[in-house]
């Protein structure tokens, strides 16, 4: 057997171990943050060797299991019987597939697919009800004016247009002349601004 094997074989005996106790103390404080922490690196640690060492198949299931791990990690997720079965579930699956690594240098004929799908189920579930129900969420009222209209932005800009290029050309003082849609302004008073400079020019 390949000196690498063998190592990573030692190392993960041990890390499930201590997996197993901790397991055994996340029953009486499901939400301790530490205790997630370090089940999730040993879950990942093995995950990242398999895939250095070519365990696809224990490596499949490890990410299943990781995936769900982040969740509780990140409290996203509430530790309930279900998930604890299927954490339990994975962690055997593990233990087996090191053993016959052990035995035949690789990581068996068995690839857990029920299994697989069983955790990807809990995780889908999780994504499914964090996000918020967006046709049932209330809609802010609009506000109206006094006349009955819709009030203008800060910026007043959206029921606003320019007026044509020749009316822009009537007024020497102003930059620009704008009028609200839908309502034109009268020629006439676009052209008050450019008859009043040519009357003080005379």
């Amino acid at each position: 057997m390949d000196d690498l094997v063998r190592d990573f074989l030692v190392e993960s005996g041990e890390n499930l171990d201590r997996l197993d106790q901790e397991l055994v103390q996340l029953e009486s404080d499901p939400s301790s943050r530490d205790l997630l922490s370090s089940i999730f690196r040993t879950i990942h640690t093995i995950k990242g060797s398999c895939g250095f060492l070519g365990f696809a198949k224990l490596e499949k299931v490890a990410h299943a299991g990781e995936s769900l791990l982040s969740r509780l990690r990140d409290g996203k997720l509430s530790l309930n019987a279900e998930i604890t079965s299927g954490l339990l579930a994975m962690v055997d699956a593990v233990r087996q597939m090191l053993a016959e690594i052990k035995t035949t240098e690789q990581d068996g004929k068995e690839d857990y697919a029920g299994l697989i799908e069983n955790l990807a189920r809990l995780l889908q579930q999780v994504k499914e009800d964090s996000v918020p129900d967006q046709s049932s969420a209330p809609r802010p009222p609009v506000r109206k004016s006094a006349g009955g209209r819709r009030p203008l932005s800060s910026t007043g800009r959206e029921n606003w247009r320019p007026v044509g290029r020749a009316r822009l050309r009537a007024s020497r003082r102003y930059r620009y002349c704008v009028v609200r849609a839908g309502k034109r302004r009268p020629a006439a008073a676009a052209r008050e601004p450019a008859r009043a400079g040519d009357e003080r020019g005379g």
